[in-house]
C-alpha cells in the first residue's frame, strides 16, 4: 500500500509493528523507519498549517495590543507627534490584572478544594496545602499573573500543566499565543472535541538533551546540529512578535561564529521544536482494535521525530488555553485590548493633533518683504537675534507673524471622556485604580460605587475561576495523586489548621502518605467579588466578638482566638512573636500586667451611676457627705 492509498483509507502512519512498545509507554522515535518518520512529520506540518491559517488573522491585532500595552512607537516614526501614545490604557489593564490576581490568587491556601464525598474531606484539606506548597516553590503567582495578562492582551493564555519528575512537583509553563496552534475546527471552550494542539518552541541542543525527554538526541549524533532554517520553512515558524525596544529577540536568527584563543567555535543555533498533543482513532495508526489513542509527538528542525509515545497524562491534554471574556460561539475569544484599542487609537490621535497645534504655534509662519527686511537674518538667526532692515525702512515694517488659533483646546476633555469610556467597558474606575475623584461624594457613596464595579469584575473572575483555574487545579491534583512520592510532610501553622487535620499534626508538621492523597476532590469556584471572603475583614471578627458579648455567649466560645483572627485580618501575620512564652509565664506577671490587673479589679467593683442612684432612692445607700 503506497502513501496515497493509506491516506484514502484514513491511515496516517502504520505503527502496528511498534504496538507493544507504544502501549508500554515507551518512546518509539528511535525505532521509526524513514517512511514512518516522514509521514509523522508531514502530519504535524498539516496540523500547523491548518491552525496557523486561522489564528494568524489575530496577529495584527495582537501586535497593536502589544504596542498599546508597552506604550511603544516604532523607531521609524520620525515626526515628534508620532511618538506620543496615550498611556492610561496600560493603567486600566494593570488595574484589571491586580483585581484578578487578588481575587484568584490572594488566598492561603491559594486554591480551595472540596471533597465531593464524605471520605474525601480530609483528602481535600491535605491536597490544598500540598498544592499551595508546590505553587510557592514554582513561583505560581508569577505564572498566574502571566495567564491573566495574556487574557487581557490577547484573550488567550496557553499554559501547560506538566509533572516535573526531578523535583516531584507540578510545573506551569506559559506559552506565547503566537506559538500555540489549537484545533480551529471547534468553537472556543469545546475542548472535549479538540483533536490536537501544537506548541512551537525554540531551544539549544544542550537544553533539549538535558531535559531528559528526548533520548534519541543522545543516541543519534547527527541530530545534535540544526537540520534546517525555520525562516525559510513552515509558515508557523516565522517570527511574528513585536520586537520593540529589544524586548523580544527572534531566536531563529543564525548566530555568528565566535573566535577564542584556542580557535574558532560556535555555541550552536536555536532549534525549532514542534510538540504536538494528538488524539487519534486506532485505525489511523494501523491499530483498528483500539478505539482512540492519545499521543505526544515532537519534531525538531521540521525534519526528525525525537519523541513519540503515549500521552503520559492519560485521556486529556495537559493544556489550558484560558479566556475570561468568554463567547462560546467564536473560534477565538476576545481580549480586553480588543475592546479598548479603538478608543485608545482615537485618544492617541487627539493627543498628537494637540501636539501639532502647539508645535505650529511655537513655529509661527512669518511673512516678510525682501525689499524691507534682510531675509538671510530671518533664516539664519545670529546669536543676538538681530534682524536688519533695508535703508529707509522702519523696524518692524515688512514682517508679519501669523497667529495660529488654538483649535485643539478641547481635546483634553475629549481624551478624558474616552478614558471614562475605557473605564466603563473594563469596570476599572478611578476608585478601583486608587485615583481620587474630582466630584464631591461621601465615603459611603464611593464605597458603594466601588462595590458595584467590583461585582462586574467579580463576574469575569468567576468565569476565569471556572474556565481557567478549575481545569488547571484538576490537572495538578491528578498529577499529585498519580505521581507524587509515597510520603512527605508539610509545615503547618498550629493556629490556622482545619479541625479535620488536627490529629495529623506532629511537631508543627503534617505527615502524609499515598493513601492520604486518594479521593474525589474538585476546585471550589470562588465568587471573585472583593473582598474575597468575610474572614479577611477585621470588622467581621470585631462584630462577632460584640455579638457574643451582648448575647452572653462569650463564655461558650474562644473569644481570644476570635480576637487573634481579627488581628491577623488587619495584616499582622506573625502574631506568635508577641505571644507570652511558657518561661515568661512561670516568672509571674510583669509590673505593667500587675497594674492592668489591679485596674481591672477596681473597675469591676465600681457600680454604674444609674445603679447607685437607684439604690440611693431605695434608701439602701447614702451619699458619703451625709455619713456621720
Amino acid at each position: 500500500m503506497d502513501y496515497m492509498d493509506s491516506l484514502t483509507d484514513g491511515v496516517i502512519v502504520d505503527l502496528s509493528n511498534l504496538a507493544g512498545l507504544l502501549t508500554n509507554y515507551e518512546d518509539i522515535s528511535s525505532h521509526l523507519h524513514e517512511d514512518q518518520e516522514r509521514k509523522i512529520v508531514d502530519y504535524v506540518k498539516s496540523m500547523l498549517r491548518m491552525s496557523h491559517a486561522k489564528i494568524s488573522k489575530r496577529y495584527d491585532h495582537w501586535q497593536e495590543a502589544d504596542r498599546a500595552h508597552d506604550v511603544y512607537v516604532p523607531p521609524d516614526a520620525t515626526d515628534f507627534r508620532e511618538k506620543a501614545v496615550i498611556s492610561d490604557t496600560r493603567a486600566v489593564a494593570d488595574t484589571v490584572l491586580t483585581y484578578m490576581m487578588s481575587a484568584l490568587a490572594g488566598r492561603n491556601p491559594m486554591f480551595q478544594l472540596e471533597g465531593l464525598d464524605r471520605d474525601s474531606r480530609k483528602t481535600g484539606s491535605v491536597l490544598e496545602r500540598i498544592l499551595h506548597q508546590q505553587m510557592r516553590r514554582g513561583a505560581g503567582e508569577a505564572r498566574l499573573a502571566q495567564m491573566m495578562l495574556d487574557n487581557i492582551r490577547y484573550g488567550i493564555s496557553p499554559t501547560k500543566i506538566v509533572w516535573d519528575n526531578q523535583n516531584n512537583t507540578n510545573k506551569m509553563i506559559n506559552f506565547d499565543p503566537r506559538r500555540t496552534f489549537p484545533d480551529p475546527r471547534i468553537t472556543w471552550g469545546d475542548w472535549e472535541r479538540m483533536q490536537f494542539c501544537v506548541f512551537v518552541d525554540y531551544a539549544s541542543t544542550s537544553a533539549l538533551v538535558q531535559s531528559g525527554l528526548y533520548p534519541r538526541l543522545k543516541h543519534d549524533p547527527k541530530l545534535r546540529t540544526r537540520q534546517a532554517n525555520p525562516k525559510s520553512g513552515w509558515e508557523a515558524h516565522r517570527w511574528n512578535r513585536e520586537e520593540g525596544r529589544g524586548y523580544s529577540i527572534d531566536p531563529t536568527d543564525p548566530l555568528e561564529k565566535e573566535n577564542s584563543a584556542n580557535g574558532s567555535f560556535t555555541l550552536g543555533d536555536a532549534r525549532v521544536v514542534d510538540e504536538a498533543w494528538v488524539r487519534l482513532a486506532g485505525y489511523e495508526i494501523g491499530m483498528p482494535n483500539i478505539e482512540q489513542i492519545w499521543l505526544v509527538m515532537t519534531i525538531v528542525d521540521e525534519s526528525h521525530v525525537i519523541r513519540l509515545q503515549l500521552n503520559p497524562y492519560g485521556r486529556q491534554f495537559p493544556i489550558n488555553l484560558g479566556g475570561f471574556f468568554l463567547d462560546g460561539h467564536k473560534t477565538f475569544p476576545q481580549g480586553l485590548y480588543d475592546v479598548m484599542l479603538p478608543m485608545h487609537n482615537i485618544a492617541t490621535w487627539l493627543m498628537r493633533s494637540r501636539i501639532d497645534n502647539v508645535q505650529a504655534a511655537l513655529n509661527n509662519l512669518i511673512f516678510a518683504d525682501p525689499t524691507q527686511v534682510s531675509i538671510p537674518d530671518l533664516i539664519d538667526r545670529n546669536p543676538w537675534g538681530v534682524v536688519r532692515t533695508m535703508p529707509g525702512s522702519k523696524p518692524g515694517d515688512g514682517v508679519f507673524i501669523a497667529q495660529v488659533p488654538d483649535v485643539t483646546r478641547g481635546h483634553w476633555n475629549d481624551i478624558q471622556a474616552l478614558n471614562e469610556l475605557k473605564q466603563r467597558v473594563s469596570a476599572a474606575s478611578d476608585a478601583q485604580q486608587g485615583v481620587p475623584t474630582t466630584d464631591v461624594r461621601t465615603a459611603t457613596e464611593i464605597q458603594r460605587m466601588t462595590q458595584l464595579g467590583s461585582q462586574r469584575l467579580g463576574i469575569l473572575s468567576r468565569i476565569a475561576s471556572a474556565t481557567i483555574m478549575r481545569p488547571c487545579v484538576r490537572m495538578m491534583v491528578g498529577n499529585i495523586q498519580d505521581a507524587i512520592e509515597v510520603s512527605g510532610s508539610i509545615r503547618m501553622d498550629p493556629y490556622n489548621t482545619p479541625g479535620n487535620l488536627a490529629d495529623m499534626i506532629n511537631d508543627g508538621y503534617l505527615d502524609y502518605n499515598a493513601l492520604d492523597l486518594q479521593g474525589n476532590v474538585d476546585y471550589l469556584v470562588v465568587d471573585g467579588t472583593l473582598p474575597i471572603e468575610p474572614t479577611r475583614s477585621p470588622e467581621v471578627w470585631m462584630n462577632m466578638i460584640q455579638i457574643l458579648t451582648n448575647t452572653g455567649l462569650n463564655m461558650e466560645y474562644k473569644v481570644g482566638r476570635i480576637a487573634e483572627e481579627a488581628i491577623r485580618a488587619i495584616g499582622i501575620s506573625d502574631l506568635d512573636q508577641f505571644r507570652i512564652s511558657e518561661e515568661e509565664r512561670q516568672q509571674g506577671m510583669s509590673p505593667s500586667q500587675q497594674m492592668a490587673m489591679m485596674e481591672k479589679m477596681r473597675g469591676a467593683s465600681v457600680q454604674p451611676q444609674e445603679n447607685v442612684q437607684r439604690e440611693v432612692e431605695k434608701g439602701n445607700l447614702i451619699p458619703a457627705r451625709q455619713a456621720g
